[in-house]
């Protein structure tokens, strides 16, 4: 587990994350809460969530959205992201069916102030449908 911060100082840290459904048809929706704090105000803040499926010869990335910008105090804040399904199903099996990450990063503008990488375990059950497992990194 890494957590990955572009601040000269001290850096934002997580202190909860919440991802789910878990365990769950790959497809269904996707909450993702956190709870973060950062050492110095962020005039324009928000979170970028991406599902990337990784293999040895290809790499996909799909956009799952944004939060709103909006001001974050220096000190602690609240992140939630809320998409009504996962859509990668348009990515080949063979890619789905690895091991991927779901990132949420924390942008400040267009400037990367942490990124927050959650393991994604993708298989298939006895029917072929396929499920995920999102691992939480704070646990």
């Amino acid at each position: 587990f890494f957590l990955t911060t572009g601040m000269a100082d001290a850096g934002p840290s997580i202190s909860a994350l919440s991802a789910g459904p878990n365990n769950c048809a790959l497809e269904e929706a996707i909450t993702l809460e956190m709870d973060f704090t950062t050492p110095r105000e962020l005039p324009a803040g928000s979170w970028r969530v991406r599902f990337v499926a990784d293999t040895a010869g290809s790499c996909k990335v799909v956009e799952l959205g944004s939060t709103d910008a909006q001001r974050y105090p220096e000190g602690p804040g609240k992140m939630r992201f809320h998409r009504d399904s996962l859509d990668v199903m348009h990515l080949q099996r063979a890619i789905l069916c690895n091991v991927g990450l779901m990132t949420a990063t924390l942008l400040d503008g267009d400037d990367e102030v942490l990124e927050v990488p959650m393991v994604v375990h993708v298989t298939p059950d006895s029917a072929g449908k396929l499920f995920r497992s999102i691992y939480n990194p704070l646990e």
